[in-house]
């Protein structure tokens, strides 16, 4: 490689970390389907909610966690969409810069329990609560217990401390070898988090190939979305002994909270994120929704390389060629659950025989991590 080369992918590595690097300011899209809360800056943050959610007032109350929720005392009481929260109006514990529950209360009687759905750490943009999500019949996913995300190898030590803080029990780190060894992940003192290694590697996406085919301009839109769909596809038939092991390791006690993740949080993170929720009895739509939602997270990160990769390649690459390498795209993680319905006839057959998560077994996962009564058929598990 030249001297010009070298400087090139000196600057695009530099720029890919800064990318990569975010603030304690959480933002959601602003079209949203559940409530959501964002974090404005230190000691302020916004409820937002749809207007499917309420036409009435809506009772706000604060808790350190999903369980510790106090409701002998109302924060505040929103007559609108969104209500803002400061330190100084509402209470003490929104200014000390940690992620709080919030219940809002219909009149009618209903709740909804949110929080941020990306942690405010600075080094890890796609890190994230699983729970929250409804299930089919009508329950809801536990918040805090399990989280996905993208490499920790950029976490700050206060995120760490954050992290040890919440109690982080478990990493199941889902990279290759060689991923682990160029960006290993930090100790969390003083807990110390077990890691579980479940190398996933994916078929096409070897990084030295890859950069090769940019940097030369021989990648093309094309190669990059059939790459995609060959792997998500591989997730289903090469890869099973590591989702069984990943959903072996939540059924153990003392396993959580627990986080997965590979590199960018996005595919092999995506996949795993969807076969827990869809254990779960989540509905497929709301998994897609959660895994598109890495586009919004990591929007900054994949802006940053479509700028810089013409320049990495000196111009033979086009942004286009490489956007499908960095996307959350619906027909990827649909082309894994098709797969899944053509091999084994549905997504709870794959779940007990591939991966040998049997009935009894999946009742005791949603023991563990739903709350919340069963609906009845009539009722609307989105309300």
């Amino acid at each position: 490689m030249s001297r010009t080369a070298h400087a090139t992918l000196a600057l695009l590595t530099l720029v890919a970390l800064a990318g990569c690097a975010t603030n304690r300011v959480t933002r959601e899209p602003r079209q949203i389907e559940r409530p959501v809360v964002e974090r404005l800056g230190q000691g302020k943050v916004r409820l937002r909610w749809p207007d499917s959610f309420t036409h009435g007032p809506v009772n706000i109350y604060v808790g350190e966690t999903s369980d510790s929720i106090d409701r002998t005392r109302l924060v505040a009481r929103a007559t609108g969409m969104s209500i803002e929260l400061t330190e100084i109006r509402h209470h003490s514990l929104i200014g000390d810069g940690h992620r709080l529950y919030y219940e809002l209360a219909r009149e009618n009687g209903d709740s909804v329990i949110v929080a941020e759905r990306r942690l405010p750490l600075v080094g890890a943009d796609n890190f994230r609560d699983l729970g929250g999500y409804r299930t089919a019949d009508g329950r809801t996913v536990r918040w805090g217990r399990v989280y996905r995300s993208s490499e920790l190898a950029g976490l700050t030590a206060a995120d760490m401390a954050y992290l040890s803080e919440i109690g982080i029990e478990v990493i199941v780190d889902l990279r290759s070898e060689r991923e682990r060894a160029q960006n290993p992940n930090p100790v969390i003192e003083p807990l110390n988090p077990h890691e579980l290694v479940l190398p996933v590697q994916q078929r096409g996406m070897e990084p030295n190939r890859v950069q090769q085919m940019i940097q030369t301009g021989t990648i093309s839109a094309f190669y990059s979305s059939d790459v995609m769909l060959t792997a998500y596809r591989s997730f289903v038939t090469d890869f099973a002994p590591q989702w069984a092991l990943l959903l072996q390791q939540l059924q153990d006690p003392g396993s959580t909270p627990l986080v997965f993740h590979c590199t960018a949080g996005k595919d092999r993170t995506g996949f795993a994120a969807a076969v827990f929720l869809l254990a779960l009895g989540v509905p497929e739509e709301t998994v897609l929704q959660d895994y598109l939602a890495t586009n919004w997270y990591r929007r900054n990160f994949t802006n940053m390389v479509l700028r810089f990769a013409p320049i990495y390649s000196l111009f033979r690459t086009e942004p286009e060629d490489v956007l499908p390498l960095l996307a959350a795209r619906r027909d990827y993680l649909e082309a894994s659950i098709d797969l899944m319905k053509e091999r084994y006839g549905s997504i709870d057959a794959y779940l007990e025989e591939s991966l040998g998560l049997t009935a009894e077994k999946r009742a005791a996962l949603q023991r563990e991590f739903l709350v919340g009564e069963v609906l009845t058929s009539e009722a609307d598990p989105e309300r």
